[in-house]
């Protein structure tokens, strides 16, 4: 063993090994049990130079001739003769100087096995505390590594869970897309089916309206004998000539709406004539003369061309009508016109004979005889199919007439000459009624297209969710797999590492056993054979003159380092000073000590943000991750959780709306005579799930209170700041004589409003088949007198109300911001397109406009108003029950009216004047 001193102390260096200690012993023999408890004893504890007097002990039965032969030839002859007991050797025959010279030898010995076994206890302390402290480390990381396992495990099994719930979720989610797509189709391809049929008769209704337009079309010429028309309804058709030109309504409804809306535009004097047969025949073209053709001519003879018409067959059977003649035609393949003549005296039976050529009046002139009276024959052609318009609701329509005629009530032909205006209004009607069905299932439609591509986009977002969900489990599964195999991985290697280290130790261990044993037992041998020779002296050396040096334990200090080889002092003190016996041993010696990696903690990433949640509310998970920077090693601090995840979105799925706070008190809606105000709440945040919300008039966000209580002036004029827009109905239902009623109404109205930019700022539209703009926003009362004086016309024609509301809606734009608006609308109550108009209505309110409607009751009470009308509806419509006539008589007072009922604060001349004489 090769021993070094720095500064005084003893360093060690290199590994154990059997032959690195100088034995006085070559016995290779077992130890015995208690010298091998001894050895472990000094080897556990820091005592062993104490533990001498138990080898002593268990070293008596060991034999001189034994102890001897381990000393081989170390003493000189006489001395180990003497000592064997040998025949003719005499030990007092051993000078003091021989035997001093032998002690000394031993002591040498005896040195030697002091500081060979000091050597060997550190060094085997050394060897044991390293795999000790190593196969701890391996011991920890493999508990590390079962509690990561067990951990990769849970998250193996959490993301398989969670897995097999996103693909229930998405294969549920795509079941509801492909039942919500395939009822959308169903309801949209309804939907469009229906819009078809409605586009198709609102088609033809817009025909039927420009056809009555007051202008030069076939209804409405030049010539005033053309411009006599003849209205025929036969079975489900009606035919309506009008000099050389005609056109077939195919539909009941169309037909009797057109019938009705004819008879209705014409005064009693304008019927020319009331005919039963006159009328045309579906599918056929009736000849303008009456007449037949004939192979022969009047005289009877054959005319050449004329062949065609021998043939002929009469038809069989009561025919009561042309349309009957015509059914029988149509029965037969070859039939190609017809001729028919009705019985006299009688409307319900005729003559009806089948011809098998066409019988044109002009084509087939040479062959045309043309009869009259009793023998007057009508002819009729196969034509092509005429324009066919769908069944429609039929509207009501108002009469010229108060007692309609006995033609009408028979529903058969009619000709007459209509009063063009309110016949086109009346169609007007007809046409709105089919454009508002046309427009509610046209909104249907889109609303029905919106409403599925918002599911299916709720729908693919929840599918987009689960998907990124199943995204990242499957992530955390392939991580969790992956770490699962590589921590299994290193259990393996480290649980052949542990069994290696306790190999190691155990073959460590018990060399260390047999080299201390034997060094102590070489130790008490030298110290008996010492003690044996000290026997011969005669004085100098005896056995109780002779002490060895004597230490106390090792004190061992604290270690230089925590890891990576450190060093570690141990210090004794002497307890005995020697005496002719062994020198003292080194007080200091150093100890390698924690000879072993330090231990790496494990160090992670910083976290991810939160991944989405799983659920919208109701209370969902969403995690995050962070990935391991540094592994942990040499037992080091195992790694906390990859991943976290928390609750999210955990508000109830249904939750009451919330409400803003109050509005300030609105404007009075009367300057005197009583009138109200109002303040709302609106929604800030919608209702959610199942959650509640009251409705706007409910108390809880509608809130009204008295106002203006006093009485009103005789002759009120507004002077609050308002910007109004009067909205003038100029349709054709008013007829000249009416419409003049209303613009002197308008004219005495806009006198009672003062002007001026602390007042009223006014403009005036006028409204009928189109929207016009009279007058814009203006302060100046005589520009607004100059509009109704020479701008208003009766433009007659249909009745487009929506289009009135959305020019007085564009019109307020050029308003004022801190000013009051109100639309005023006077009409007859009859807009021709209700669907459109409501709409319209609902988007002025929303503006902010105060909306208030004037009927002039011509069609009825028009309670839809109240509805098209500013809340409440009873304040904001001002019905002229008995129509123009109660208008006219009591105009004044009706002007007075709408002043106070609109205007929140008025002013009254007269009493200003008389306050004003009075102060004088």
């Amino acid at each position: 063993m090769r021993l070094s001193v720095t500064s005084g102390l003893f360093g060690l260096s290199g590994a154990i090994r059997s032959d690195d200690i100088d034995l006085l012993s070559a016995n290779a023999t077992a130890l015995s049990s208690q010298l091998q408890s001894i050895a472990s004893e000094a080897l556990d504890g820091w005592a062993w130079q104490s533990l001498h007097p138990q080898v002593d002990d268990e070293f008596k039965g060991v034999s001189m001739d034994a102890m001897l032969k381990s000393m081989g030839d170390a003493l000189p002859p006489t001395v180990m003769a003497a000592l064997r007991d040998e025949a003719g050797v005499d030990p007092s025959k051993l000078s003091e100087k021989q035997l001093n010279h032998a002690r000394t030898v031993i002591n040498g010995m005896m040195e030697g096995q002091v500081t060979s076994l000091d050597v060997t206890v550190v060094q085997c302390k050394e060897s044991r505390e390293k795999l000790t402290q190593n196969e701890n480390m391996v011991a920890a990381d493999l508990s590390r590594l079962g509690s990561k396992l067990a951990k990769e495990k849970q998250r193996i099994l959490q993301a398989q869970a969670g897995i097999e719930e996103a693909q229930a979720a998405i294969m549920n989610s795509q079941t509801q897309l492909r039942e919500n797509q395939k009822t959308c189709k169903r309801t949209v391809g309804n939907l469009q089916a229906q819009l078809a049929l409605i586009k198709k008769d609102l088609d033809a209704a817009e025909m039927v309206v420009k056809l009555t337009t007051c202008k030069k079309s076939f209804l409405q010429t030049a010539n005033a004998t053309e411009a006599e028309v003849q209205a025929c309804v036969s079975g489900d058709e009606a035919v309506v000539t009008s000099g050389d030109h005609d056109v077939t309504l195919d539909s009941p409804t169309a037909a009797a709406a057109f019938h009705t809306a004819f008879e209705a535009s014409v005064d009693d004097e304008s019927f020319v004539q009331a005919s039963p047969t006159g009328g045309k025949v579906r599918h056929y073209t009736r000849a303008k003369q009456a007449g037949r053709c004939s192979a022969l001519d009047s005289a009877g003879k054959a005319v050449k061309g004329c062949e065609v018409f021998a043939t002929e067959q009469a038809a069989a059977g009561t025919i009561a009508s042309a349309a009957a003649c015509a059914s029988k035609c149509s029965a037969n393949v070859l039939c190609q016109s017809f001729r028919f003549r009705a019985a006299t005296g009688t409307e319900t039976s005729g003559e009806c004979t089948l011809q098998f050529a066409d019988c044109d009046e002009t084509a087939n002139k040479a062959c045309f005889l043309s009869t009259g009276g009793a023998t007057a024959f009508t002819t009729y052609n196969k034509g092509a199919p005429p324009l066919a318009v769908g069944d429609q609701v039929i509207p009501s329509v108002q009469s010229a007439r108060k007692n309609p005629p006995a033609a009408k009530q028979a529903f058969k032909c009619t000709v007459a000459k209509p009063d063009c205006g309110l016949l086109n209004d009346n169609m007007s009607i007809f046409w709105g009624e089919v454009k508002d069905k046309y427009d509610a299932k046209f909104t249907e439609l889109v609303v029905a297209k919106t409403a599925c591509t918002k599911t299916e986009g709720t729908i693919n977002e929840e599918i987009a969710l689960w998907n990124a969900l199943l995204q990242e489990r499957n992530v955390e599964l392939g991580e969790a797999t992956s770490q699962q195999s590589s921590a299994t991985q290193t259990q393996v290697d480290k649980q052949r590492e542990q069994r290696e280290l306790k190999r190691q130790y155990k073959s460590a261990d018990t060399k260390c056993k047999t080299l201390v044993g034997e060094t102590m037992m070489n130790l008490c041998g030298l110290r008996k054979v010492r003690n044996e020779l000290a026997k011969f002296s005669k004085g100098s050396m005896k056995p109780e003159k002779i002490f060895d040096c004597v230490v106390t334990d090792w004190s061992p200090q604290e270690c230089s380092k925590s890891c990576v080889s450190g060093r570690q002092v141990l210090v004794r003190s002497v307890s005995q000073q020697p005496s002719l016996g062994i020198k003292c041993p080194p007080l200091q010696m150093v100890k390698k000590c924690n000879e072993f990696p330090c231990a790496v903690d494990c160090k992670m990433g910083s976290w991810s943000g939160w991944g989405r949640c799983s659920k919208e509310c109701g209370g969902g998970l969403q995690s995050r991750v962070r990935a391991i920077s540094k592994r942990p090693n040499f037992g080091g601090q195992a790694c906390p959780p990859q991943t976290e995840t928390q609750q999210c979105n955990v508000q109830s799925c249904d939750a009451d709306c919330k409400l803003s706070k109050w509005t300030q008190w609105k404007p009075c809606n009367r300057a005197c005579g009583g009138g109200t105000q109002k303040r709302v709440k609106s929604v800030s945040k919608p209702a959610r799930g199942n959650g509640k919300c009251a409705k706007a008039l409910h108390k809880s966000r509608y809130a009204r209170r008295k106002c203006n209580t006093q009485s009103c002036p005789p002759d009120p004029v507004c002077n609050s700041k308002m910007d109004v827009v009067f909205v003038i109905d100029s349709s054709g239902s008013w007829t000249e004589k009416g419409y003049k009623v209303v613009v002197e109404f308008m004219k005495g109205l806009a006198q009672k409003y003062k002007m001026d930019s602390k007042s009223v700022k006014m403009g005036i539209v006028e409204f009928s088949k189109e929207a016009h703009v009279i007058q814009g926003m203006t302060f100046n009362q005589p520009e607004i007198a100059t509009a109704l004086n020479t701008k208003l016309k009766f433009r007659k024609g249909l009745t487009d109300m929506a289009k009135g509301l959305l020019a007085a809606d564009k019109l307020l734009l050029d308003g004022r911001k801190d000013a009051q608006s109100e639309v005023i609308v006077i009409t007859d109550g009859k807009p021709s397109f209700k669907f459109a108009s409501g709409n319209a209505a609902k988007k002025l309110r929303r503006s902010g406009a105060r909306l208030i409607f004037m009927p002039v009751r011509t069609y009825g009470q028009s309670p839809f108003l109240a509805s098209w009308a500013s809340h409440p509806g009873k304040e904001n419509v001002f019905r002229v029950k008995r129509g123009l006539a109660e208008l006219k008589s009591k105009m004044t007072a009706w002007q007075n009216k709408m002043v106070i009922s609109t205007c929140p604060s008025i002013y009254s001349p007269l009493l200003a004047k008389l306050s004003k004489a009075g102060a004088r």
